[in-house]
């Protein structure tokens, strides 16, 4: 049985990794949606976990846009592998973010598929 990968994009505006990780062996899950990501997360064990991080000053209660995910998977997926991508303006508040949970690596955009493809192998 392929593992499985849970790539969430909100905002996107990078290359889709989605047939990288399908050549890697994994089932991928793509979700642009939080809330479904979520869903998906409780439903599901995964390996590997590819997202995009976004911070806006507007969300009152949380830091950004994966809390709720990062917050799940912790539950339902324990053994996961993080990796969150971002932009390095919004660096201070990922390391807000990285003092509550954990992420195996942080990559800035831009991205390529090598560093991704090193990031899931080791």
């Amino acid at each position: 049985m392929n593992q499985q990968l849970l790539f969430f994009v909100d905002e996107g505006g990078f290359d889709d990794f989605t047939p990288l990780f399908v050549s890697l062996g994994f089932d991928v899950d793509f979700e642009d949606s939080q809330r479904k990501a979520v869903k998906l997360a409780k439903k599901n064990t995964y390996q590997v976990l590819v997202a995009e991080f976004i911070y806006n000053p507007e969300f009152r209660d949380r830091v950004s846009n994966i809390e709720s995910l990062l917050a799940t998977l912790e539950g339902h997926s324990p053994e996961v592998k993080i990796i969150i991508l971002y932009d390095e303006i919004n660096q201070p508040q990922l390391n807000q973010l990285k003092q509550r949970y954990r992420m195996d690596a942080t990559l800035t955009f831009p991205v390529d598929e090598k560093t991704i493809q090193d990031c899931i192998s080791n």
